[in-house]
């Protein structure tokens, strides 16, 4: 079998409450022991359940025009990104508490360049927007319950609407985690659980408390419907192996939208979206998109560049496909199942993802993709929330 990954945190949801993405927790193929490792648990702290916002905002055109990173501040804080976005896109994949610890690094690092580049005022800004960003988790920060006057008893409520929160993203989980169907019950528990955390800030504080919480967000802005709130994609790493193309990099694919996946030749739900790739290919390659295949090999058949060669030229793929021998881009993406498919845009941002068989159960992958990119053509935001943009489709041989 060919499985995935841990649950996955980003940070940013398109709602006023930002919860954890959920993701289907799967057996890495390649890693046994990682199916067994228990999750390092988040220590009793209520501020680890406020999410960690700084890094996609600042990925955002709306955000950085808002703090005037432009010109060249922008091009030194895209270099910026360039370096650190690896290691953020890349701790998706640990326990929470690892997790957190890793972007916390990253933000620092983040922090200490705006430090020296941007103005006061607009660091308190960004302070606001992060503020604004968290929503009502915000009042679990130590800071910000202080200033607002919360009571140890409205405390406790709004921290116990975050667990119900991640309690049903976590059982919304377990039914991928065992490919049992769509989880139609634990969505519905998910969005309720979501939307009493929204709702609950309102009905807890007073009037005053409720000043003193839009003193701290600032001025209005709408940090709910912002997009492009993911990394830069990670660089594929050099192969002698490329087919139906010279060696392509994404840096030089800039200015045209990029459809990634992964795939190995043996695996069956790889077969299966084969043909939904070259279809893409055939519609968007005279519209500025480029697919590429990133052959990533598990079995010693896979790992042998001739029989790669073969089995491409056999299932008829006419696109660029590069054989990720030694897993080195696996590894930069930090990619867990066969099949993944990846959207990248026209300035090498990540945009929407698909895990697993696009089509498996009556799941719409293929119109997700499909749609993400026609959106990107137009020149209009991304439309869909990450986490309804993976399949718990199993990976089966």
């Amino acid at each position: 079998m060919r499985f995935l990954t841990p649950s996955f945190r980003l940070g940013l949801v398109r709602a006023a409450v930002l919860v954890a993405l959920v993701a289907p927790a799967r057996s890495n193929a390649q890693d046994p022991a990682a199916a067994t490792k228990p999750a390092a648990p988040l220590p009793f702290n209520p501020a680890t359940y406020v999410p960690q916002v700084i890094l996609p905002l600042l990925h955002t055109p709306q955000v950085q025009a808002e703090l005037g990173i432009e010109g060249a501040k922008l091009g030194q804080l895209e270099q910026l990104f360039a370096t650190v976005d690896g290691d953020w896109w890349r701790a998706r994949n640990l326990p929470p508490a690892e997790q957190r610890a890793a972007i916390t690094k990253v933000e620092k690092m983040v922090k200490t360049w705006l430090t020296g580049a941007l103005a006061r005022e607009k660091l308190l800004r960004l302070a606001d927007l992060e503020r604004r960003a968290q929503g009502g988790r915000v009042l679990l920060r130590e800071d910000v319950a202080e200033v607002v006057g919360l009571e140890p008893a409205q405390s406790e409520k709004i921290l116990d609407a975050a667990r119900a929160t991640e309690s049903a993203a976590a059982a919304l989980g377990r039914v991928f985690q065992t490919g049992g169907g769509q989880g139609d019950l634990e969505k519905a528990a998910l969005l309720a659980a979501r939307e009493r955390e929204l709702k609950l800030p309102g009905e807890l504080l007073s009037e005053e408390q409720q000043k003193e919480w839009r003193r701290l967000v600032g001025a209005p802005f709408d940090t709910v419907t912002l997009d492009r709130i993911y990394p830069m994609a990670p660089e594929l790493a050099p192969s002698d192996t490329w087919i139906n193309a010279k060696p392509l990099s994404l840096a030089a694919l800039r200015g045209k939208v990029v459809i990634l996946h992964f795939y190995a030749f043996e695996c069956v739900n790889c077969q299966r979206n084969l043909p939904v790739y070259t279809e893409w290919h055939r519609a968007f390659a005279d519209k500025g998109v480029v697919v590429i295949g990133v052959q990533t090999p598990e079995t010693e058949a896979e790992k042998d560049p001739g029989k790669v060669i073969a089995a491409a030229k056999e299932a008829a793929i006419d696109y660029p496909v590069v054989f990720d021998g030694d897993s080195a881009t696996w590894k930069a993406w930090g990619n867990t199942m066969w099949p993944t498919v990846y959207v990248i845009d026209q300035q090498g941002y990540l945009r929407v993802w698909w895990q697993g068989e696009l089509n498996w159960q009556g799941a719409k992958g293929d119109e997700v993709i499909r749609t993400a990119v026609e959106k990107l053509l137009a020149g209009k935001a991304d439309a869909e929330p990450a986490a309804a943009q993976r399949s718990p489709a199993p990976a089966t041989r």
